[in-house]
Parts: structure tokens; C-alpha cells; sequence
């Protein structure tokens, strides 16, 4: 067994791994989404978290993949209570002290810290405390969970992190934040953009201009293997990081069972050549298009163009995608939430691997 769960983060992403049998199942969160779902996705992951048994180490790991607050909020308030880190049995996070620069910081990544430091052996704690970063040369970390699941870092890199450094400890200087030491939980609000229409040959032919984000080339991107499956979560990594990543695990294309896309479908963050190292059917894309209009339209076309018959498994229905629904056929198909009696579509989507 090994399914994802694309759980309704609206914006951001929350993606739930369960592996292993079903006498025995094992789980993973990534990521928890922005503040806007706290009211709704944070308490369903505690009815999720709170139907395990146990008291301590319920969830083999929660990766935060980086500091963007439609990745990390949800993760500061499900953490913000007494005693909740200890659910996790372990928590992938870069944070301050992970960084190759002396003052660094970051307001939600602060807020996320103040909870780490109550338990900080639970903290990288398969990377022994260090950063979960891959060396500049040499084999990539691969670091086994308990009941068989297998992940190989792909990045970030010790450059990325330390690129990372300006826009981090300007955000704590205009906070008043003392990087490292932790900062109480802050609202934060968010605006709203269009989607484009789709049409496969023609987007995909539009000029590809690189996302440049110092918190998104330091996302923690993953392969996921279990039982001779293997899936590609790209949190918002940027292409760079991840070519080289995928290019040091050999030569390619590499074969993927599924494909989380990057930063949920951004039209800079997938590029022609990326997808030229990737092979798969089901590519996951979690979004509900708030603040940037995700997924891009050019991101979609681009797996169209490249991928035989790929299936996009969409964990919302909104207008931002109603196009590419529309066009699904001989070329791609599209996978969606349940349907309501309403004929409208429940959030969030299951996804066997």
C-alpha cells in the first residue's frame, strides 16, 4: 500500500503519505498550507493525528519543505500547541541554524522554530540536527523510515541555503525577530489572480523564465519509494535545483510513479527541460488557484507536450482549471475530487500509487 493524499490547502500544499500494510500503516506530512486553511486543514490533519495509536511518534516524519507561508502556516499552528511535536517522529526543517550564513531569519520560520526548540531531538533528526541538504559532491542522502519507506534528498544545496540569507534576515529585521530564537504566531492575508486559457502545443511553446526565489530553490525536494514504487515531491523547488539533483542520480529520463509539480504549477518552476529528465503518468498538482492563479496553464501544457497520456489529479475543482477539464481526452486525462449532489466537487483527492 502507498497512497498520497493531496489534501485541500487551497494555495498552499499538504500532502499525506501512508505506506505499508494495512495491518500495519506508516505516514508522512508535507507541508500544511497557508493561514487561510488553518480554520479547516489544520483541524482535519488532528482528527487524522488524533485517529493513530500511540501517545508519542504517531507520524514517522513531517518534512517542512520551506519558509513560503503557503507551506509553513498551517505547520506553526498544528505545532503550536504543548507537546505536539512529539507526535512527529521525526521534522525536516531548515531553519537558522541550518543556514551557511551568521544572522539569518524569517518570521514564520521563526514561529515554526519556537515549537522545534521544545523538542529539538526530534529536529533533522535522521540528519542528526544537521541541515537536510545535499553535499556539493558525492552520493545524495537516502534515509529509510520505519516500515520500508525510502527517501533520496535531491536538494537543496548548501549555496541555496545560503542564498536564502538576505530576504530571511530582512524579514526579522522588519519584524524586530532575533533569528534563532523563535517568534509568536502572526496573521498574514493574501490576494487573488486569473487563470489562463489552455491549449497544450501553443502554451507549451511560451518562453520559459525561471522562478528565482531564495525560499523556493531552498525547498526540500524528495523521491519516495516504497515497494517498487517511487514518487517525485518537488515542493516549490526551482528548476536548477532540481536538474542537478535528478542528474546525480543518474542518467535519465527517470521513471516516476507519480509527480508532485512544483510550487502547484507554476509555469516557472516546470520547465521543457526538467520534464525531459521525468517519465511518469500521474502528476499531482494542489492548488486552488488563490493569490498567483495556480496551476499555470504553460506548467500543464508543458507535461502534455512531453509525457504519453499523463493524468493530472487536480484537489480542487475551480474555474482556474475548467479548461483544462474541458480539454481532457485523447492526450491527457484529468482526475478530480468526489462529486457533490449539488454537482459541485468535494476538496481534496486520494491518489494510489
Amino acid at each position: 500500500m502507498f497512497r498520497i493524499d493531496v489534501l485541500p490547502a487551497q494555495r498552499g500544499d499538504c500532502l499525506w503519505l501512508t505506506y505499508g500494510t494495512p495491518d500495519d500503516p506508516h505516514h508522512v506530512l508535507v507541508d500544511a498550507g497557508p493561514q487561510e486553511t488553518i480554520k479547516t486543514l489544520v483541524p482535519a490533519l488532528e482528527d487524522r493525528i488524533r485517529a493513530l495509536p500511540g501517545r508519542t511518534s504517531r507520524v514517522e516524519l513531517l518534512v517542512v519543505t520551506h519558509v513560503d507561508a503557503d507551506h509553513i502556516q498551517g505547520v506553526v499552528s498544528l505545532l503550536s500547541g504543548p507537546g505536539r511535536v512529539k507526535l512527529f517522529r521525526d521534522v525536516w526543517f531548515n531553519g537558522f541554524e541550518h543556514l551557511d550564513a551568521p544572522m539569518l531569519g524569517g518570521v514564520d520560520a521563526e514561529e515554526l522554530t519556537l515549537s522545534l526548540l521544545q523538542e529539538p531531538g526530534r529536529w533533522n533528526k535522521a540528519f542528526d540536527g544537521e541541515a537536510v541538504v545535499i553535499p556539493d559532491v558525492g552520493d545524495l542522502p537516502v534515509r529509510t523510515l520505519r516500515g520500508g519507506l525510502r527517501l533520496t534528498v535531491l536538494g537543496p544545496t548548501h549555496a541555496a541555503l545560503t542564498k536564502l540569507a538576505p530576504e530571511w534576515e530582512e524579514a526579522c529585521r522588519r519584524a524586530g525577530i532575533v533569528p534563532g530564537q523563535g517568534a509568536p504566531v502572526r496573521r498574514r492575508s493574501s490576494v487573488r489572480d486569473e487563470f489562463l486559457g489552455f491549449d497544450p502545443d501553443l502554451l507549451a511553446q511560451a518562453k520559459f523564465v525561471a522562478d528565482r526565489s531564495a525560499p523556493n530553490g531552498a525547498s526540500i525536494t524528495l523521491v519516495a519509494e516504497y515497494d517498487g514504487k517511487r514518487v517525485l515531491l518537488l515542493g516549490d523547488a526551482i528548476t536548477p535545483e532540481v536538474t542537478a539533483g535528478l542528474d546525480r542520480l543518474g542518467p535519465g529520463p527517470h521513471r516516476f510513479d507519480a509527480v508532485k509539480l512544483s510550487h502547484h504549477g507554476s509555469r516557472r518552476n516546470t520547465s521543457l527541460d526538467l520534464l525531459g529528465r521525468i517519465t511518469s503518468k500521474k502528476w499531482l498538482v494542489s492548488s486552488n488557484g488563490a493569490t498567483f492563479g495556480h496551476p499555470d496553464p504553460e506548467c500543464l501544457a508543458r507535461v502534455v507536450v512531453t509525457q504519453r497520456k499523463p493524468t493530472f489529479y487536480l484537489n480542487y475543482v475551480t474555474d482556474r482549471v475548467t479548461d483544462l477539464i474541458a480539454g481532457a481526452g485523447e492526450r491527457y486525462s484529468v482526475k478530480l475530487p468526489r462529486a457533490t449532489r449539488d454537482g459541485g466537487h468535494e476538496e481534496g483527492i486520494s491518489v494510489t500509487v
